[in-house]
């Protein structure tokens, strides 16, 4: 087949690695704007998979009548101006959905940046089946190979683009490089038609066995058309398989990311590495789907495959819990990659193998089967724009993580073990005990004194967790610590609270103070309680509010705004006497609040003599502090002049904060002195000489590059594994890592 047909191989590699480029690329042009929320990407993987399933309808349509190379080349060529033109499209829609409702304007935003293009890639695959579908008997692994090798060039994409072509070479080269790669393929197409003797159209491939596959249909017997009249529930049944199937994988992948975060967290490389073992799975799927649909095509070959798979989704909030600490003497990095491919790749990898399949149960004639193909991924397609909403902000925020998962792979199951029963298939009740034991694995021993958890839920940012160890209490963002204090009297343990207590003491009271990044209210409360400003407080997660209120004690009188920080920078209006940054998603900053263009947008909203002060983690110097000197030489850059006070301990038990203003500000005098040890101390000497500092491989961060998560994987990983301790502590107490 590749012999065959080595130009549409190649396609297929550039379609299937633009495809991701565009997806990733699109959560990152619209981050200026809206931020890098779950909406923003909720908000992409929907209409990335509307356009695709708008497209597989369209290439079903085309593949049904006479499918071409011409037609084929078109869309390419099509996509191609679509991502050149992605930048500026980007631009556009925000300009465009700007004062919108935040949520309307994400999803109005992605609609004019990612519906075009995925259109247009979601086209190539049916056609692409249709030009190489040659015989009836090879139909299911023509599909699974075109879909495996489209799907080898999504991973390829992922990995290079993701971790580094779009952080080092930036939003624009990438969207120019993936462009000019899609627009190649048509000018070769051109170039082979005008200089290849061909005429355009003509090289259409025409089924070889076309002519077989007629009468072998023609010349049933009478009794045919009770064969054709009994087809009708089959195919009813067949495409209820394809809704299955389509909203189960959207679950799997939201599933295991959550249940992955609470002890690896939710970094770069994580997500790089949960949708790459989803996509190779996919992939792998994809083509032994189509092989054994060849080989195997009875109807029990279908049900044992989703049954199979359904035993896997029951077992994977168990088997989570039990790899993780399993693979807890091994580096993290290589315990996320076998703790992915052992819970991701063998769920998916059956599932992956359901649409190639029906391809081929659908396919009555090998020049059926691009339309066909177009069918059967428009539905499953379909149904994952259904699950991801309804599993993302409603089944898991409700009921968490175990349950569903559970529930899920029941539904897979039900169906296929009602009908192998019915056909005497009784191997297949083996299934009842696994059910059984995935309901009793999910009890878990009541926690120990210890350990008290106070609140628990999954929603937005991820896992939140409150819970009272000893005299402290601690508010965790998947298992990261976000804000700690005395549980009598809510005093911050963390010294760096105390530091921009004394700094922000130089504005008088009644200054007007903005915080970006609640947590559990701690400084808020410092800010309205201790120096009298007048408080407004920025804060993704509605959820993280109410659990500051309630287990924090929050001041009423802070005045809570549910928003992404970027985006109420963007929208604001308000000038400040002081902005702290205090953002951090787990272990991970995001990127797209420290640029040069969000600290200046940030400057214009600051007073004359205002402040602003960044809260970063405490490393410093080495590989190991390039993102803290990265921050550092933004701040810098926006014409900020900055100073850089570490609060006391090592650089891992420490914070780092930054200190910026228009012009220089003397910190000698303050309202309310920094005590240490009972005794008053001059902040001002505490600062570090900026002489001293050498910013030789520090960058400054932009729009365009969005890199700080990558550099800071290092200080990141360093950060969380503290708390890893206290994670294995907590298991050992009863409290599982998700519910």
């Amino acid at each position: 087949m590749l012999r065959k047909f080595p130009h549409l191989f190649l396609v297929l590699v550039i379609e299937g690695g633009a495809l991701m480029a565009v997806e990733l690329m699109g959560a990152k042009l619209v981050a200026p704007f809206y931020g890098g929320s779950l909406y923003v990407w909720a908000a992409v993987l929907a209409i990335t998979v509307l356009g695709l399933t708008l497209g597989y309808h369209a290439g079903g349509r085309l593949a049904k009548k006479r499918p071409s190379e011409t037609k084929l080349f078109v869309a390419l060529g099509i996509s191609a101006l679509l991502v050149l033109a992605l930048p500026l499209t980007a631009s556009i829609s925000m300009a465009l959905t700007r004062g919108m409702d935040m949520i309307i304007g994400i999803c109005v935003t992605c609609v004019l940046l990612l519906l075009p293009p995925m259109l247009c890639f979601g086209i190539v695959g049916p056609l692409v089946v249709a030009l190489m579908s040659s015989q009836l008997e090879t139909v299911g692994r023509t599909a699974g190979t075109v879909y495996f090798t489209s799907t080898l060039g999504g991973i390829a994409a992922t990995f290079f683009l993701g971790l580094y072509f779009i952080p080092v070479a930036g939003l624009r080269l990438c969207a120019t490089v993936t462009g000019l790669s899609l627009a190649a393929l048509p000018v070769l197409y051109i170039m082979k038609m005008l200089f290849g003797g061909a005429k355009p159209g003509s090289s259409a491939f025409v089924p070889l066995r076309r002519d077989k596959s007629i009468p072998a249909t023609a010349k049933r017997s009478k009794g045919s058309s009770k064969k054709s009249k009994s087809r009708k529930p089959v195919r009813r049944s067949i495409y209820l398989f394809a809704v299955l199937e389509g909203a189960t994988v959207m679950a799997v992948e939201l599933l295991a990311a959550r249940m992955i975060a609470p002890y690896f967290g939710s970094s770069l490389y994580v997500w790089a590495t949960v949708i790459g073992f989803t996509l190779l799975a996919l992939a792998i799927g994809y083509f032994a789907g189509g092989v054994i649909a060849d080989k195997y095509g009875g109807p029990d070959t279908l049900l044992w495959v989703l049954l199979t798979a359904s035993i896997f989704l029951m077992l994977m909030p168990v088997s989570s819990q039990w790899l993780t600490i399993a693979f807890v003497n091994i580096t993290p990095g290589a315990a996320v990659i076998l703790v992915s491919l052992i819970l991701i790749l063998p769920p998916l990898l059956f599932l992956g193998m359901i649409p190639t399949f029906l391809i081929r149960k659908l396919s009555a004639r090998a020049d059926s089967a691009g339309s066909n193909t177009g069918v059967v991924y428009t539905i499953s397609s379909a149904s994952g724009i259904v699950a991801l909403p309804v599993f993302g902000f409603l089944v898991i925020p409700r009921y968490g993580l175990t349950m569903p998962s559970i529930i899920t792979g029941l539904a897979v199951g039900l169906i296929p073990l009602v009908k192998l029963i019915a056909g005497q298939r009784y191997i297949s009740l083996g299934f009842i005990p696994v059910v059984l034991f995935s309901f009793w694995a999910t009890k878990t021993h009541q926690p120990g004194k210890a350990v008290d958890v106070q609140y628990y839920s999954e929603g937005l940012l991820g896992q939140l967790l409150v819970a009272d160890v000893s005299k402290d209490r601690f508010l965790f963002v998947n298992r990261t610590g976000q804000t700690w204090v005395d549980k009598e009297t809510f005093k911050p343990k963390w010294d760096y609270a105390s530091y921009v207590r004394s700094i922000c003491s130089k504005s008088p009271e009644k200054s007007n103070a903005l915080i970006l990044g609640l947590g559990g209210g701690t400084v808020a409360n410092i800010f309205q309680n201790s120096l009298g400003f007048s408080v407004d407080a920025v804060e993704l997660d509605q959820r993280i509010a109410e659990v500051a209120k309630q287990y924090f004690a929050l001041n009423s009188k802070v005045n809570v705004v549910v928003d992404d920080a970027r985006h109420y920078l963007e929208e604001s209006q308000k000038k400040y006497d002081v902005i702290l940054f205090d953002v951090y998603r787990g272990e991970a900053p995001p990127p797209h609040v420290f640029t040069l263009e969000s600290l200046t947008r940030t400057k214009s909203l600051l007073k004359e003599d205002g402040l602003i002060i960044v809260n970063f983690n405490g490393f410093w110097n080495g590989k190991i502090g390039e993102a803290a000197r990265s921050i550092y030489k933004t701040l810098l850059a926006a014409g900020l002049e900055t100073g850089i006070l570490p609060t006391p301990g090592d650089e891992a038990g420490r914070n780092m904060l930054f200190v910026a203003s228009r012009k220089k500000q003397d910190f000698h005098t303050l309202r309310l002195p920094l005590l240490q040890h009972g005794k008053e101390v001059d902040i001002e000497a505490l600062f570090e000489n900026p002489q001293k500092v050498d910013l030789t491989d520090a960058v400054v961060l932009t729009d365009n590059k969005p890199i700080l998560e990558l550099l800071n994987i290092r200080a990141g990983n360093a950060w969380r594994k503290g708390y890893v301790e206290m994670t294995k502590r907590f298991y050992k107490e009863g409290i599982p890592l998700f519910r």
